[in-house]
């Protein structure tokens, strides 16, 4: 199965996100990236040395993500 990125619709950005883990519980990295319709890159956001599982790093993540978005506007 190929799975590939599509852009959102005009107007509103995408924002794809990935975390990394030493061992669960351990350290935990999670990066996003944020995207517009036509695919370019717009902003990044790194968060790294959290301890705990990597479901939490996820959670933790996203909400890294929609605050920035936030506060960006």
């Amino acid at each position: 199965m190929v799975i590939r990125w599509r852009p959102p619709q005009a107007g509103w950005y995408k924002v794809n996100f990935d975390v990394s883990a030493t061992s669960s519980p351990g350290h935990l990295y999670s990066e996003s990236v944020f995207r517009n319709a036509r695919g370019f890159f717009v902003a990044a956001v790194a968060n790294n040395a959290v301890w705990g599982y990597p479901f939490e790093a996820e959670l933790a993540a996203i909400l890294h993500a929609i605050l920035f978005a936030f506060e960006k506007g």
